[in-house]
């Protein structure tokens, strides 16, 4: 199976593939994509603290610039993935979907990791994640 040159690196950088480093990957890249560079930009990473699912830090500091040497990083425990992104008063928030940590969780093989990380690098953002930004001035804007 050929994998785009993006899941490659990120196979090489985290030492092997599997959906959460890959949504991590996304997520980190919707935060750089709304913010951009990312002096000034901190991100909050929800996650168990246990692998498979903390994978997601690594996607995060992959694709977002975000890492635990710049210090711009934070792991939080949370029972879901999930990354708080601040930049110059604003921030984003990006998270799973209702319900698909539950089939992620179901049907995650080792077997299938190349495939299903594949698969979730394709997905349309729109039907995998919640993105919801605000002011962290705005009361509306925290957490």
């Amino acid at each position: 199976m050929q994998l785009p040159e993006e899941l490659q690196s990120l196979q090489r950088f985290h030492g092997h593939l599997g959906v959460y480093v890959t949504l991590g990957l996304r997520m980190g890249a919707i935060g750089k994509r709304r913010f951009g560079h990312y002096k000034g930009l901190r991100a909050v990473v929800e996650s168990q603290p246990e692998p498979p699912m903390r994978c997601v830090l690594d996607g995060v500091q992959f694709s977002s610039g975000c890492t635990m040497g710049k210090g711009n990083i934070a792991l939080e425990a949370g029972s879901e993935p999930a990354v708080l992104f601040e930049k110059e008063g604003h921030r984003l928030r990006v998270s799973l979907r209702s319900g698909w940590r539950e089939k992620i969780d179901r049907e995650m093989s080792k077997d299938q990791e190349l495939e299903q990380s594949l698969y979730y690098y394709e997905i349309p953002e729109e039907e995998v994640f919640d993105v919801r930004d605000g002011d962290l001035t705005s009361p509306r804007g925290s957490r």
